[in-house]
């Protein structure tokens, strides 16, 4: 098996469509004239986006999926310079969740921004003792 995407079910597509495409800068690789759908190239796989009530219509259900309270999940990049990558995301818009800090366990420092629709974009710089 190989991964070929990671879906996120949202709520407001516009909202998450332009904080992964304009501020976080992912390119487009394919979106509908239903503003209802699109993937965005995340380097070896890709981030899609599918507007949650059309999700539930797919399924046969009459129902969007429930709105959750606190975080609905974290995509997350390695980057090579997290101060510089979490300061040019924060400059363009995205909201600070945490500032770049040294993760507990040692392994990397990490820095936390609040995505669209209760998700979370962790930015991590490995210190090379990564747990794989």
């Amino acid at each position: 098996m190989k991964l070929n995407d990671f879906r996120l079910l949202v709520n407001d597509f516009a909202a998450s469509f332009h904080f992964w495409h304009e501020i976080v800068g992912l390119s487009t690789i394919f979106r509908d004239e239903n503003n209802t759908y699109a993937e965005l190239d995340a380097g070896n796989v890709k981030l899609e986006l599918l507007d949650a009530s059309y999700f539930a219509r797919s399924i046969g259900s009459v129902h969007s999926a429930p709105v959750q309270e606190g975080y609905r999940g974290v995509v997350v990049f390695e980057v090579d310079d997290l101060e510089e990558a979490y300061a040019d995301l924060v400059k363009r818009g995205a909201p600070s969740l945490a500032q770049p800090h040294d993760h507990p366990a040692g392994f990397a420092r990490v820095a936390l921004l609040t995505a669209p629709d209760g998700y979370v974009l962790e930015l991590f710089k490995s210190r090379g003792n990564f747990p794989h």
